[in-house]
């Protein structure tokens, strides 16, 4: 077996500061995942753990240790708690499924980046309510809002990858708002304004609303305000007139709008 990879790095060239990502095709196992590194490749299963290994025999270590708790809870009083090596072992796993969930971001896989996000959210659950060391806690603390960011990221992605710019402004927003809620309940009110995730997504909030298509209601109002602030009040008087006549137009439309008939509707 000739274990030397410069055949497979040859024509591939790393590229400071840029992330180079690729889905490889195996006959036997499926696609996987490989990241150009400085001196090498990192490869990452596309499904399962990203290191293709199974703890204990469990699809991950996160499995194992929500196995572990449910058979504790049910056999004793005192409460589940997870040591500090288990905590260090369920971050390196963390950082497994980080390395997969920014290469699947690359790769425009937005539905299994959010599957990553979800897998490490609940690690950060798991540690924070049943770490021993307080430091294990913080440090799950300390990451959530990073890990919210991309949670919601993807979900937003994997709305406009459909058009769906109301959607993507609906994952945009309640991001923010699982962000903020975090920030609150751990006493970081000063983070509020000044956490880099916040100001990413509030400014993509921004972007992703001033591409939204306008209906004609929120085009001729927009126009209205404009001619206000312009003082072309001719134009403006003309402008409400036909945003009047739209409002009035409205229900007799959906009035006049068929019904679905029974079972038409999913």
């Amino acid at each position: 077996m000739n274990l030397d990879i410069s055949g497979l790095l040859a024509g591939w060239q790393f590229v400071p500061g840029e992330l180079s990502v690729r889905r490889i095709e195996r006959d036997d196992r499926g696609p996987c995942i490989q990241v150009r590194m400085d001196l090498g490749l990192m490869q990452l299963e596309w499904a399962g753990r990203p290191d293709a290994t199974r703890p204990h025999g469990f699809d991950s270590l996160l499995d194992y240790y929500l196995d572990a708790r449910e058979r504790w809870d049910s056999d004793r009083p005192d409460p589940f708690t997870l040591s500090r090596d288990a905590c260090h072992q369920l971050s390196l796993e963390a950082m497994k499924y980080y390395w997969r969930r920014v290469s699947f971001f690359e790769l425009k896989e937005y539905a299994k980046a959010e599957l990553d996000a979800v897998h490490n959210l609940a690690i950060l659950d798991l540690c924070e309510q049943c770490a021993e060391v307080e430091e294990d806690r913080q440090m799950a603390d300390h990451h959530r809002s990073f890990v919210l960011a991309h949670w919601a990221q993807a979900r937003a992605l994997g709305c406009l990858e459909r058009h769906d710019h109301s959607g993507a402004l609906a994952q945009i927003r309640e991001g923010i708002q699982r962000v903020e809620t975090h920030l609150r309940n751990i006493g970081r009110f000063d983070q509020l304004d000044d956490l880099a995730e916040l100001r990413f997504l509030r400014e993509w909030e921004r972007e992703v609303d001033g591409a939204r298509p306008r209906t004609a209601h929120e085009q001729l109002s927009s126009e209205l305000r404009r001619a206000v602030e312009q003082e072309q009040f001719e134009l403006a008087a003309a402008l409400r007139d036909r945003l009047q006549c739209l409002e009035c137009e409205q229900p007799v439309r959906l009035a006049a709008s068929p019904m679905p008939s029974p079972g038409s509707v999913e």
